[in-house]
């Protein structure tokens, strides 16, 4: 939105540099910032970037000019940040506010006050609505009711159908494909987390899982072409409990944050993830049938044809498998060593490892 310098840590937020970046879009006017009091939110939030609550303080407050904002920005942990850089996730994130969130009416999310990017570097700031006592924050170590269940899955449908079978365009060609240069770096990336991994998290491990797990990275090359073959659509790619905050009321829509790992693919892989990384075991293996056919379900209604349930499943199944990448990333080096990071890919991996053995992910890899 202009021209400002990025910031890369929580004191780069200063007073004039607030108030350049709110007034570069009305946000305020002839009021400035004349202090900030920044505090970062912990180590309960991400892995891949850093968030810090901004108070600020006013020469002249009036209404609508806002009291408090989350700013979003670089990891500190120098392999976390060069990792997100490398992808370019701070910058993808960046484009999504500027570029597609305006006009997203499937799917609530955050407002956006002010987004700025540096391709160059792979840099890239977001100041957002602060939510905090507004809504609920979801808890992927928990778990969600099926009428918030349904709900998730059914807004991911309707975020898919925007632009389902219309995700090639000059204007979408920002946005990563899995079988484009981003994802083609990541299996040399994955498997050096994977000797940690298994040291780390060998006990959630089996000889079969093992084996599933080095058979995926052997055939990557398919399964990135297979999700980048069409139909394909705008996913999410990090849809899971920690980026949601629920509304009071049950059925209200549930606005979803996080847009950082985006990509083009087949929309079957956020539901995937969601099941297998935010549903307890038990709770997945009795709904996940219904899930996906509810999703199957709304994409057809908002118009989705050649693309039946069974095909929908298949890569339901192939894209749990994938999904691994998630608790083996946090595992092997990506989470750091805080409590709640270590059990949460404690917990993932369980979730996740099951899955993969409940729907026999892996005969989903051709043979």
């Amino acid at each position: 939105m202009s021209d400002l310098p990025i910031p890369l840590t929580a004191e780069d937020f200063t007073p004039d540099w607030l108030t350049a970046a709110l007034r570069s879009n009305g946000t305020i006017e002839a009021e400035r910032v004349v202090s900030v009091e920044a505090t970062p939110m912990g180590e309960d939030f991400g892995f891949l970037g850093s968030l810090t609550r901004l108070v600020l303080t006013y020469d002249r407050p009036r209404g609508g000019a806002p009291a408090t904002l989350i700013a979003k920005f670089a990891a500190q942990a120098e392999f976390n940040r060069d990792f997100a850089r490398q992808y370019g996730i701070y910058v993808t994130e960046a484009r999504f506010f500027q570029d597609l969130q305006p006009s997203l009416t499937a799917m609530p999310t955050v407002r956006a006050f002010y987004t700025g990017y540096d391709s160059a570097v792979g840099d890239g700031v977001t100041i957002l609505e602060d939510l905090e006592g507004k809504l609920r924050i979801g808890d992927q170590m928990a778990s969600l009711s099926q009428a918030e269940a349904e709900q998730v899955v059914t807004q991911s449908a309707g975020f898919h159908a925007t632009w389902w079978g219309k995700a090639d365009t000059d204007e979408l060609a920002w946005i990563p494909r899995t079988d484009g240069p981003v994802w083609q770096m990541a299996p040399a990336t994955l498997q050096q987390f994977w000797p940690v991994y298994q040291q780390n998290f060998g006990h959630v491990l089996t000889p079969e899982l093992i084996s599933a797990v080095e058979r995926t990275w052997a055939n990557m090359d398919w399964v990135f072409k297979r999700f980048a073959t069409p139909p394909v659509t705008v996913i999410h790619g990090d849809y899971r409990l920690d980026n949601m905050f629920f509304p009071e009321r049950e059925g209200d829509p549930i606005t979803v944050i996080d847009f950082q790992l985006m990509a083009r693919a087949r929309g079957p892989y956020d539901i995937a993830y969601f099941t297998s990384q935010s549903l307890d075991i038990e709770q997945r293996r009795a709904t996940e049938q219904d899930l996906v056919r509810r999703y199957h379900d709304t994409l057809v209604a908002a118009g989705v044809r050649d693309y039946s349930f069974d095909d929908c499943f298949e890569d339901y199944r192939l894209a749990i498998l994938w999904c691994a990448v998630f608790p083996i990333g946090m595992g092997g080096g990506l989470a750091g060593d805080s409590e709640r990071h270590l059990e949460l890919a404690t917990e993932v991996s369980r979730r996740c490892f099951t899955a993969i053995s409940d729907l026999d992910a892996v005969s989903t890899l051709p043979s």
